[in-house]
Parts: C-alpha cells; structure tokens; sequence
C-alpha cells in the first residue's frame, strides 16, 4: 500500500511539473484567445465574484448543525459518519489551500495574460496566489469526503468535479497545473482526515 502511494505521489508530481513546464502557458494563451474572440464569453467571465470563503463557513456550520441534531435522536450512522468528516474537510481543506498559496505564490494567468506580470512562482507572497486552486482543492475535498460513504454517486461527483476544473481553466483563473495540484490535494486531505478519525476510534 506504501509503494502505491509512493508511485502516486511521484506520478501526479511529475504531471504537475509538466505541464508546468510545457503546457500551462499554452492552454492558457490558448483560452485568452478564444474568449477574446466571443465578447460574450469575455465580459461574463471577466468579474466572476469568489464565494469560496462564504461557501465554506455555511456549508460547515449547516453540517455541524445537522450532525449535533441528528447525534442526539440515532445511533451513529453512515450519514453522521460522512457529516462529521465532511464538516471537518471543508475548513481543513480551506486553511490549507490558503497556506499553500502563501508558501508557492504563483502569479494566476489573467495577471501574467492582462498585466503582464512576470510568470513565476513568488515564494511567500501575499499577491500571487494561483498555485494550488483554492476551489478545486477544497470541492475535492468534500467530493471525497462524500464518495467514501456514498460510492454510488461516485461517477456524478467526478464528472463534476472534471467540469470544475474545466471551467477554472477554461476562464483562465487557474493553470491546468493549479488543478491538477488543486485536486491532488484536496483527496490527500480528506484521506489524511479520515485515518486520524479512524485511528481515534480504535484507540477508543
């Protein structure tokens, strides 16, 4: 099991570097030139507001809330189970993107397309914070979260998740690199959640 995490790590590495290196640039000029050439498509995704930040907070206190409810009226069930690490993966993941992006500090394709800002990753910086994607490392967060317990819905919560991803770079917010990396880590940190949950309760 440790040799596959192992080869994982190094497989979804090595993707990240290159597309890092070869294809992030290219599909994100690519895309500046395809909206440029819809108006429509343009002036839509030029000003899309971020409600990651208000989507955490709520989504979090209403699953904690559902879970307190519904802990005093059943047994502990496979609902509460995936509330509980739902509700727990969502700030979780939240502060850990907001890390990462301090730490790596990438400039975001619409500053290095529209303001030419120089293409680089400005360790430590408050101001560049394309790397990972915040919201496809928190979406797959609680996409795992909730594939665990509910592996039937599995092939919507991808295709989702697939879709998200899609549209991140399809409006140039993030390089495809930032959500792959965005992805990556947002599974790593649901499972990481999940084992320390299961390790309490056997130790209980």
């Amino acid at each position: 099991m440790i040799k596959k995490y192992i080869v994982l790590n190094i497989a979804v590495i090595i993707t990240i570097i290159v597309s890092i290196k070869f294809l992030d640039a290219r599909i994100a000029l690519a895309v500046m030139h395809l909206l440029q050439s819809i108006e429509f498509l343009n002036k839509t995704t030029r000003h899309i507001p971020d409600l990651l930040e208000h989507f955490v907070v709520t989504a979090t206190l209403l699953m904690w809330v559902i879970y307190f409810y519904r802990s005093k009226k059943s047994k502990y069930d496979l609902t509460e189970q995936s509330l509980r690490l739902a509700a727990t993966v969502l700030p979780v993941s939240y502060i850990f993107k907001t890390l990462f992006k301090f730490i790596f500090g990438r400039t975001d394709p619409r500053s290095w397309l529209i303001h030419h800002r120089q293409l680089s990753f400005h360790w430590f910086s408050i101001w560049s914070s394309s790397f990972p994607s915040g919201h496809m490392f928190v979406f797959t967060s609680l996409g795992t979260a909730l594939m665990l317990y509910y592996p039937k819905y599995r092939s919507l919560i991808f295709m989702f998740l697939i879709l998200l991803g899609a549209a991140l770079i399809g409006t140039d917010y993030h390089f495809l690199s930032d959500v792959i990396a965005g992805a990556y880590l947002g599974a790593a940190t649901t499972y990481f959640v999940k084992y320390i949950f299961d390790r309490l309760a056997i130790n209980i």
